[in-house]
């Protein structure tokens, strides 16, 4: 077990405000309201048995606690002022309500302090949900072909530049996989868990992750991967229990960044870059992408088809209530009617250049649904079935509206963070 560490002060870390950033960078999204349109919902597309039912206590409160401590360690100048990092948080928030992103994410000060308020809390929300939903992807799990300590396994973030996926991530190793109360710990049969323990991430060959953002994050995740494998991490707990959290061996963990707009990466670039992933992830991206251009978000999630394996997970997370709206018949943005139409949500019109330009509205989850249930099959390798039939391409295996996070009164963090609802989606390759 990792030796005991002198305690650093933090507050507890909820916070009972609503704020909520309404980032529209393409790394992060807003959280649009939903329609209050009485209108009957679209009829989604046929996929197969979702489990809607989540698990409780997924990830041990001492893996959440750690998940803290390395943003805590990571930036701990930032924490030195923490009247400072609040103000910068407020002039932020004020950045993304006016949608000024070049502020928003154009200099170092403003990206650490969006990692820092709002990647820290989303981390331990996705590393619970990681761990949740692991046994949909055994292959990534245990590693290649099943075997323990075969083989490096890959993960693709789609807008994930602020960290919370990355730390996630290796959050969900720390807790060997599932279990409250420490059950997910696994120790050696001699009771010695060794210099770095005995974790999921230390019997296989390492993580890959490759991280796709417009914005520049390389600082970021350099900061929070550096701080997983070069120091062990001081804890916040107040618990005379609690542990410095471990510290993952060397080449374990292998984080690259690519700075590039997802809308326009060209196939090839695609293929290489998920290429052989076992995940990949879209958290509070997606909506975004559909609100810019759903022609060009349907056209990036279907070159994803063809460019992931079978077995391929593909998850997704995001605000509840997110919708997207579609000019019919073509506007000055050029959008046009991207063969998305059935079953919109609302209707209205707009005058655009003194003509009437009518327009619906489609839940996220509607949209994402008939790309890969509908618009994906057949798209690329297709195999086998009648001459003429349509291959599906995707399985749906879990999806939620909404479900809320909670952080626990006994987390340790600096600032006050926030409890998140968002909605959960999540499909395999077949």
């Amino acid at each position: 077990m990792p030796a005991k560490s002198t305690k650093n002060p933090g507050s507890r870390v909820r916070d009972t405000s609503t704020t909520t950033p309404k980032s529209k960078s393409r790394s992060k999204s807003s959280q649009p309201k939903a329609s209050n349109s009485s209108k009957p919902r679209p009829k989604p597309s046929p996929q197969s048995t979702i489990a809607q039912k989540p698990k409780p206590e997924n990830l041990q409160l001492e893996a959440q606690q750690w998940i803290l401590d390395v943003f805590c360690t990571a930036f701990r100048e930032r924490f030195g002022d923490v009247e400072r990092l609040r103000a910068d948080v407020q002039r932020l928030k004020g950045f993304l309500y006016d949608r000024d992103f070049g502020r928003a994410f154009g200099d170092e000060d403003a990206l650490e302090a969006y990692s820092v308020r709002w990647s820290a809390a989303r981390a331990v929300a996705y590393a619970g949900l990681f761990v949740e939903i692991g046994e949909l992807w055994e292959g990534f799990r245990a590693g290649r072909d099943g075997e323990r300590g075969e083989g490096r396994r890959k993960v693709v973030c789609l807008g994930g530049g602020a960290g919370a996926e990355v730390v996630a991530l290796w959050g969900m190793g720390m807790c060997g996989g599932s279990g409250q109360d420490g059950e997910g710990r696994n120790e050696r049969e001699d009771g010695d868990d060794g210099e770095y323990g005995d974790r999921d991430c230390e019997r296989s060959d390492g993580l890959d992750i490759i991280v796709v953002d417009i914005a520049p994050w390389s600082s970021i995740l350099s900061k929070l991967s550096s701080t997983i494998t070069s120091q062990p991490i001081p804890t916040s707990s107040e618990s005379p229990e609690a542990t410095e959290g471990p510290l993952t061996p060397p080449g374990k963990l292998a984080v690259t960044f690519k700075q590039s707009d997802i809308l326009f990466m060209q196939h090839p670039e695609m293929q290489h870059i998920c290429h052989g992933a076992k995940l990949v992830t879209l958290m509070f991206t997606l909506n975004e992408l559909y609100s810019i251009s759903i022609a060009k978000t349907t056209g990036m999630l279907l070159d994803l088809t063809g460019c992931v394996g079978r077995g391929c997970v593909l998850v997704v997370v995001d605000s509840p209530g997110s919708y997207s709206t579609l000019a019919l018949g073509g506007g000055k943005d050029g959008k046009g009617n991207d063969g998305a139409s059935k079953g919109g949500e609302t209707s209205g019109e707009d005058d655009v250049d003194g003509e009437k330009e009518k327009k619906k509205r489609y839940p996220m989850k509607w949209l994402l649904d008939h790309t890969l249930l509908e618009v994906a099959r057949g798209e690329r390798g297709d195999e086998g079935g009648r001459k003429g039939e349509r291959a599906q391409q995707w399985e749906k295996v879990y999806s939620e509206d909404s479900r809320w996070f909670r952080l626990k009164e006994e987390l340790r963090y600096p600032i006050a963070l926030e409890d998140m609802r968002m909605q959960v989606h999540v499909y395999r390759r077949l």
